[in-house]
């Protein structure tokens, strides 16, 4: 398994390349890309698929609305 945000349970989406770590919870959440690593992971299990998932349906009405 990849240690990456995308499999990380304090990792959010924002769009399908990025999104907010939510570990700290200050009043600006820092930015991530999806294939960034902190020393803070944490598996989110099933939610990892939810993500693709998502991912995938955003990319799909991207390519169909052009």
């Amino acid at each position: 398994m990849k240690k990456d945000c995308l499999h990380c349970k304090h990792y959010r989406l924002d769009d399908i390349a990025s999104g907010v770590c939510r570990l700290n919870k200050d009043v600006v959440y820092p930015r991530k890309q999806n294939e960034d690593v902190c020393p803070s992971w944490r598996d989110c299990g099933q939610q990892y698929y939810i993500r693709l998932g998502w991912i995938k349906a955003k990319k799909e009405a991207a390519t169909s609305a052009a």
